[in-house]
């Protein structure tokens, strides 16, 4: 069993890396090809993401009485052939993808949701509580050692050729995770349980903990799983005009983001990394209003390598803790996936709202409105945090 075990969680690290891989492609690469055939269309790259993220909480729901019954595995194999799918649309369509926005965005949801909605189970389950920790790491620091070596390379070969010529390879890295997916071992259950969310919903609201889980969630997604993110890839694109330029910024927080992780590993009093989070979101927020006054090249990314760094501190954080939480007597095989699917819902409310406001932003096409938002939605970071520390201290 302990075999096993290894094995699964070597490739789940080996699977989530392509995975990140294909999200650098179809995430800020993806972005920057939108706005450029929209016109500089934020508009276009809003609607993208509401509907996806929209498609996401749906598709929870459906999917969620087949992972009761732990049928992982397949849900999880054919969300990556929805993303397979989703490169072939953009290979085939070019420019056009853009007319075809919404289907891009309802495969997207699908392939989004039915790889994350398993990967999240298989990490929680399938990882020894003993190795949870160096599990997320390693994850992160992998993850950020690919954003470091593959924006550059992207950018570089996107800027000599074009992002549709690119997708050919990013397929090539699709179908290897496909065939490396077919690989893991899942626990099969004995009997049938019936999927009951009331019944979850009624057990967060008697827990404070609970409670606090959830909304610490929300604010994650409206914060850097949301539309921030895509805040900052356009402030580059703006800026500097060049997927290059854009490989070359992402390569270097990211390599920063990893250094951070590498730190927080080595630390070990819960004391010491409570004021390191406090110290983190500050310094993230002073970085954005340095760049909301002073807009430049110069400033745009030193706040990339500030909020980088030490955002790092605080994704590390909650997931360890989350991965713990969700392998626990409130949190186990009885109820996981009902905990999954209102996570899930929970999260992309979070992302749907922050790009509304990403598309206001669209609407009235102004620099500084497009920075206003990012304070919001660092804000966003602060209210997140502090429901962290109130779920750590609730027993």
């Amino acid at each position: 069993m302990e075999k096993i075990a290894k094995k699964n969680t070597k490739l789940l690290l080996i699977i989530n890396t392509i995975g990140r891989i294909i999200d650098i492609f179809l995430g800020p690469f993806l972005t920057s090809y939108l706005f450029k055939i929209s016109i500089e269309n934020i508009q276009i790259i809003s609607i993208y993401n509401i509907f996806s993220y929209l498609i996401i909480a749906l598709v929870a729901f459906f999917i969620g009485r087949l992972i009761k019954n732990s049928h992982e595995l397949p849900i999880f194999i054919l969300g990556m052939i929805f993303k397979f799918i989703q490169l072939v649309i953009i290979t085939l369509l070019g420019d056009n993808v853009v007319n075809y926005i919404w289907l891009l965005a309802i495969i997207s949801g699908f392939a989004i949701e039915m790889w994350a909605f398993p990967l999240n189970v298989f990490s929680s389950k399938l990882v020894m509580t003993e190795d949870k920790k160096n599990f997320v790491v390693y994850k992160n620091m992998l993850t950020n050692l690919v954003k470091i070596l593959i924006p550059f390379l992207l950018g570089t070969l996107i800027s000599a050729k074009s992002f549709i010529t690119t997708a050919p390879i990013i397929l090539m890295f699709s179908f290897i995770q496909i065939i490396l997916s077919t690989q893991l071992k899942n626990v099969k259950k004995e009997n049938k349980p019936k999927l009951d969310i009331m019944n979850e919903i009624k057990r967060i609201e008697k827990s404070k903990k609970l409670k606090s889980f959830y909304k610490m969630k929300f604010f994650r997604g409206m914060a850097y799983k949301g539309a921030l993110e895509t805040t900052i890839v356009l402030l580059i694109i703006i800026a500097f005009d060049s997927d290059f330029s854009l490989g070359i910024v992402t390569s270097i927080t990211s390599l920063l983001a990893i250094i951070s992780a590498y730190i927080y590993r080595r630390i070990q009093r819960k004391s010491i990394i409570k004021k390191l989070l406090i110290f983190s979101c500050g310094i993230i927020l002073t970085s954005a209003i340095i760049l909301i006054c002073f807009t430049n090249q110069y400033t745009i990314v030193c706040y990339n390598l500030i909020y980088a760094f030490f955002l790092q501190f605080i994704i590390v954080s909650q997931e360890v803790e989350t991965l713990k939480f969700t392998n626990s007597e409130i949190i186990n095989d009885e109820n996981r996936a009902e905990t999954y699917i209102l996570l899930e819902c929970v999260l992309n409310v979070g992302r749907i709202i922050s790009y509304i406001l990403l598309l206001i932003v669209g609407i009235f096409n102004k620099l500084v409105l497009l920075e206003l938002l990012i304070i919001i939605l660092i804000l966003a970071i602060f209210t997140e945090t502090k429901n962290f520390f109130r779920f750590c201290k609730e027993d």
